[in-house]
């Protein structure tokens, strides 16, 4: 955690400004196609905005993130690699209130090893 940076700013604006060929982003934002709760207000169109600027960096990057056609699109167009990591997710308090869900990683690197 030396060399570790921590901002407190829109992830669009900081991957643009501290993009280089050394800078490893890690992204796991609000999941549009979820049910957000508190997260409430993030669009798919700012999960476009962040896929179209991934598309453009510099470094690396690996994104956490639900299926969607729109990623299936960005995976394509820019071949980046991926993994399917299936899970189940506890929906409530009580015991039992669970959920099968499918986690999606993403990056612009090989993805060996996860």
């Amino acid at each position: 955690m030396q060399n570790t940076q921590i901002e407190c700013i829109d992830a669009v604006q900081l991957i643009r400004t501290r993009d280089s060929a050394e800078t490893l982003f890690y992204c796991d934002p609000p999941y549009f196609n979820a049910n957000m709760g508190h997260y409430d207000g993030y669009t798919a169109e700012d999960f476009e905005l962040l896929l179209k600027t991934l598309a453009k960096i510099e470094g690396k990057f690996i994104l956490s993130s639900y299926p969607s056609d729109m990623l299936t699109q960005y995976l394509s167009q820019n071949k980046w690699q991926s993994i399917e990591i299936a899970g189940i997710v506890r929906t409530g308090a009580r015991i039992g209130n669970t959920k099968r869900k499918t986690e999606v990683l993403t990056a612009n690197y090989p993805l060996n090893g996860i």
